[in-house]
């Protein structure tokens, strides 16, 4: 009995610390809005720096989507640390939207932190993904006191990537919006959890009920903005934003984040349009999204991530990504030293190595290319003219949900024996070969029907035969109606011949000697992607019946001089 009347008491001593040290307010923004925000600190009668997150996600989730966790880590330090609910989500008021509010939220946010009697007008901003990518729009809006940011894995321009990523991420969008979205629409479970019954539900703006037993206005939203319209003006940043940021930045990704893309992006803008071009820091790791950074430990407990996958990762691999982060802290936030990194830290996977490489600054590699040639075969050599068909029915997409955590590297095999893809392999290397830098497949093609998709995946053939896919996304896929860019949507002229680009971003990976290089193409991957009907109509109120497709792909030189190939930078000699 004394051992639960002691522990009892204890748990007591502990909660009335908490409390003695923790506080939840609530903060106006200037259309008269109230942000939730939570506060702690070791002393409210003295002025500290503060250590800032806004995030749509929840200020206590037990999910790895904040950094609340990290609480008492800050205050032990020196530090005020704030976390506020984005407007809309948690307890704060107002309509939750695609950072509509973030920045001038944001703004008012700061503005409210630096008047009170805990912070001595210095903040820094925490947090990743939507709570990553806030910080630079924060920034660029240049808040008195904010001094620094961190904004790990931070997404992309809209449409090209979050969240349509080239054509519509349909089941991302559904999940994101109605599951982890800490808003009114949130979900625990779906009344339709089975991908294989939405794809007869018409017009897709109405699938949201099918699935999830209700409206989703966001989800109706996006689906309504399907080009770079005037909706997306506050989330695409332009030179002249980024030239009003005068502040230091810290990003952490990984070649298995999905958002590797959009933090890469931005951190060439800051070192291109900022003032302060040299006192911007990226770390990529072999990390995926939510462990990206924590430097390779698990998000929650803590543990090295061991695995991602299909691969095992070298203890070398792991940083100590909090100490780095509290270094730049003390630096931006208590006029400490500057640290003494270079600007990028860079781990190669394949090879497994770090590299402080700057040529994720100045990349002068020459542009390589590797020819798709008919029977399969991936070939340094220019191919003869031919061509090969691809077939598609939109009422029997490949599926994406037969292989699990595909934005990891995985075994894809069990998709390349399907009549539906065409798989091109070279022969096996001789030397090993690092690409570094963007990968492009460019694509001469032709359709009997007015729009569809193209999808790509490129993979690392190991000696044992296992295709292991490269890059951060589950897929890299383009919808024909945006070859000319994600501001318009042009539909093809039935059988005509047209080149597109699939941009597959940036990859840094060493392929072994013994190794093979593998592509697939195909034309779906639902549910991740909507399939797409063919038809060419507007995707969210479509009720057409779909159209089966022909695709005929094309090799060696047509009249429109388009090639089929690969496009990659590399410093090394390529040796079949």
């Amino acid at each position: 009995m004394r051992f639960y009347i002691n522990f009892f008491l204890l748990i007591l001593g502990i909660n009335a610390e908490i409390a003695k040290n923790f506080k939840n307010d609530l903060i106006q923004m200037r259309d008269g809005i109230k942000i939730s925000i939570d506060i702690y600190t070791k002393n409210w009668s003295e002025r500290q720096p503060v250590i800032l997150e806004i995030t749509p996600y929840g200020k206590k989730s037990g999910m790895a989507t904040n950094f609340h966790t990290e609480a008492s880590f800050w205050t032990e330090n020196g530090f005020v640390f704030a976390i506020a609910e984005s407007r809309g989500t948690g307890d704060s008021e107002g309509e939750f939207d695609i950072f509509t509010n973030e920045a001038d939220d944001g703004y008012d946010i700061i503005s409210w932190i630096n008047k009170q009697p805990w912070s001595n007008g210095k903040v820094g901003m925490r947090g990743y993904s939507f709570a990553g990518t806030n910080q630079w729009l924060i920034a660029a809006k240049n808040p008195p006191g904010l001094s620094c940011i961190t904004p790990s894995a931070a997404l992309g321009n809209p449409i090209e990537h979050f969240p349509y990523y080239g054509a519509f991420f349909l089941s991302g969008a559904l999940n994101w919006i109605s599951k982890r979205l800490k808003t009114k629409h949130q979900l625990s479970n779906w009344a339709n959890e089975d991908p294989s019954e939405w794809l007869n539900i018409k017009p897709l703006q109405n699938l949201d009920i099918f699935v999830t037993g209700k409206a989703l206005p966001l989800y109706r939203k996006i689906l309504n903005h399907s080009i770079l319209d005037v909706y997306w003006k506050n989330f695409f940043m332009k030179p002249i934003n980024y030239s009003s940021i005068n502040i230091p930045s810290l990003a952490f990704t990984g070649w298995y984040d999905f958002a590797l893309t959009g933090t890469i992006m931005r951190f060439k803008q800051a070192l291109k349009y900022t003032k302060r071009k040299n006192d911007h820091f990226i770390i990529i790791g072999p990390y995926n999204h939510y462990h990206a950074p924590h430097g390779g430990y698990h998000a929650i407990t803590g543990k090295p991530i061991e695995k991602v996958g299909d691969i095992f990762l070298n203890k070398n691999s792991l940083l100590p990504a909090l100490n780095l982060t509290k270094e730049f802290f003390n630096w931006c936030l208590k006029d400490g030293t500057r640290p003494s990194w270079n600007q990028t830290k860079i781990y190669i996977t394949g090879s497994n190595k770090w590299h402080d490489r700057s040529d994720l600054i100045n990349n002068n590699y020459k542009e390589k290319y590797l020819y798709l040639v008919k029977g399969g075969h991936l070939s340094t050599k220019y191919p003869k003219s031919d061509r090969d068909f691809l077939e598609y029915d939109p009422s029997e997409p490949v599926r994406s949900d037969l292989i699990q955590n595909l934005e990891y590297p995985v075994d894809l095999n069990l998709y390349l024996n399907r009549s539906d893809f065409l798989i091109y392999t070279s022969d096996k290397l001789k030397k090993s070969l690092t690409f570094f830098d963007d990968l492009k497949l460019e694509l001469t093609f032709s359709s009997n029907v007015k729009d569809t998709d193209y999808v790509f995946f490129f993979m690392d053939v190991d000696k044992n035969g296992k295709s292991i896919k490269v890059g951060s996304m589950p897929s890299n896929q383009l919808r024909t109606r945006y070859r000319y860019g994600f501001d318009k949507e042009i539909l093809m002229e039935k059988n005509k011949m047209y080149n597109i680009t699939i941009n597959m971003n940036q990859i840094g990976h060493t392929f072994l000697a013994g190794h093979r290089l593998r592509i697939a193409i195909t034309n779906s991957f639902y549910p991740m992607i909507n399939a797409n009907s063919n038809t060419g109509n507007p995707i969210s109120t479509d009720t057409d019946e779909p159209i089966k497709s022909k695709q005929t792909i094309y090799y060696g030189k047509w009249q429109n001089n388009g090639i089929t190939r690969i496009i990659f930078k590399t410093k090394d000699r390529i040796v079949f």
